[in-house]
């Protein structure tokens, strides 16, 4: 059991029970390297988006130049963001990432918050939506599996096969990841290598074999459109963070944190960039708009039929690198926040021999298989979209926090570009949120309140861990 960090305390030490690879302290095992994080980070942010917002973007922007620089420019600002959290990873690298950020530069009841719509809205209902894309892409193959194909009924009740094979992948990826958590990453990267090596041949393919791109006189955008268009980029990079849950798994993370998280930021922003080339060289504008797969077209274009079916391969094989990857978050988080006693102390534990949270990562997959089945977690993820975007801004603005208030802590790394750099970073995300409430004010209220409905939960548990003290 941990003490209560107070508000202001110090960094955590490396001989923090709850950071410690010693097994007789009951830590989590620092097993993973640089190349692992990459390959997480990179996992968390391909999740599907560059292969369907494109389509989106076009129809706000129909203009290769600005389709191009709305890229470029999320490029530049998820790299910034990777700045900012390389510098929060390598000051704090302990398990929950973004909860811990907020914990210490914020105090308990704003990461109980984040770390309460974390666990139970964001992750798990973004793992459960993937998972059911994923039977979705298994469905091109084997056109029996789809959401409208009952697998079995248990009364008025009824399963299908799409759902049950949702439910299946999550239980096979839990139980990797609750066997080691390197046996779970590598897994998850053999799968995440895949779509990567299809992004750089469709992207050099792109370069070498497609037709220039035609630039007419350049139109004008509204603002509002860039702005729309900025949205739908931005979410196609996000999901990189929450790689960092894991730090209290990596090995010398005073290195290996910030090494593999900016290798991973800079190498997606340069397989969006060239992805998007190729396809604005292998279609029109016009024709990009209305491509429900652009993948799939370009590359028939590029390489015939045969490539198509192999994009399509590594698209479920993206699919199912980035549900890996949603196994990760939301048990580190829940490890982290039981250990700081705001949850069941059950779900603090370690297995003591694959030195995993193995508890949270059972809790998980329970509750995203019933997600699976409800077919709500779509609208779950929509609603808890708002406080998504506010925790990266108040993790960006955590790193004025510490400058100001620990100038002599610790630092492995520091922020190529303060102050500018985090200016950027919290500001875009600032203004993707307003953009949020404007375009989905319901949603966001209904954010809100989950959020908010954490508060009793929180204010009972600190009464119980004051009264147990």
């Amino acid at each position: 059991m941990i003490p209560e960090m107070p508000r202001g305390s110090p960094p955590r030490s490396l001989a923090d029970p709850a950071l410690s690879d010693d097994p007789a302290a009951g830590g989590l095992a620092r097993r993973l390297g640089a190349w692992d994080l990459m390959l997480l980070a990179a996992g968390g942010a391909i999740g599907g988006g560059i292969f369907l917002t494109p389509a989106t973007i076009a129809r706000q922007l129909p203009d290769p130049r600005w389709i191009l620089a709305a890229w470029v420019t999320g490029g530049v600002l998820t790299i910034a963001g990777g700045l900012v959290y390389a510098e929060l990873a390598a000051m704090f690298p302990e398990a929950g990432g973004t909860y811990a950020y907020l914990r210490e530069a914020y105090g308990p009841c704003a990461a109980f918050l984040y770390g309460w719509i974390g666990c139970f809205v964001i992750e798990t209902g973004s793992m459960a939506a993937v998972a059911v894309g994923l039977a979705e892409y298994v469905g091109a193959f084997l056109p029996k599996i789809g959401a409208h194909t009952a697998a079995f009924r248990i009364g008025a009740f009824s399963v299908s096969t799409g759902q049950a094979v949702a439910i299946a992948a999550v239980a096979l990826l839990s139980v990797t990841h609750y066997r080691g958590v390197r046996e779970g990453v590598r897994i998850q990267g053999a799968f995440t290598s895949v779509i990567l090596v299809a992004m750089v041949a469709l992207s050099i393919g792109g370069l070498a074999r497609g037709h220039s791109i035609p630039f007419a006189p350049a139109a004008r955008i509204p603002i509002g459109a860039f702005g729309g268009a900025m949205i739908a980029v931005l979410w196609s990079f996000y999901g990189w963070n929450e790689a960092l849950t894991a730090s209290g798994e990596v090995r010398n993370p005073r290195k290996n944190i910030p090494l593999g998280l900016l290798v991973a930021v800079a190498l997606v922003t340069l397989l969006y960039v060239g992805v998007n080339v190729a396809f604005l060289r292998t279609m029109t504008v016009a024709e990009l708009a209305g491509a429900a797969r652009p993948a799939q077209l370009a590359s028939l274009r590029l390489f015939g039929a045969g490539a198509t079916l192999l994009i399509s391969g590594a698209i479920v094989a993206m699919a199912i690198g980035c549900t890996s990857s949603s196994v990760v978050p939301a048990p580190r988080i829940a490890f982290a926040m039981a250990r700081d006693r705001f949850l069941p102390e059950a779900l603090g534990t370690v297995h003591p021999r694959f030195r995993t949270p193995a508890f949270a990562i059972v809790v998980q997959a329970v509750w995203t298989a019933l997600l699976c089945v409800s077919g709500r977690y779509d609208q779950l993820y929509t609603f808890a979209t708002f406080a998504v975007i506010l925790a990266y801004a108040a993790a960006g603005w955590a790193i004025f926090v510490f400058r100001r208030k620990r100038p002599d802590a610790d630092r492995p790394y520091r922020c190529w570009g303060y102050p500018i750099v985090p200016l950027l970073f919290v500001g875009s995300s600032l203004a993707v949120a307003v953009a949020t409430i404007r375009a989905q004010p319901r949603e966001t209220l209904a954010g809100i309140a989950i959020m908010l409905a954490g508060l009793p939960v929180y204010f009972w548990m600190r009464r119980r861990k004051a009264a147990s003290s």
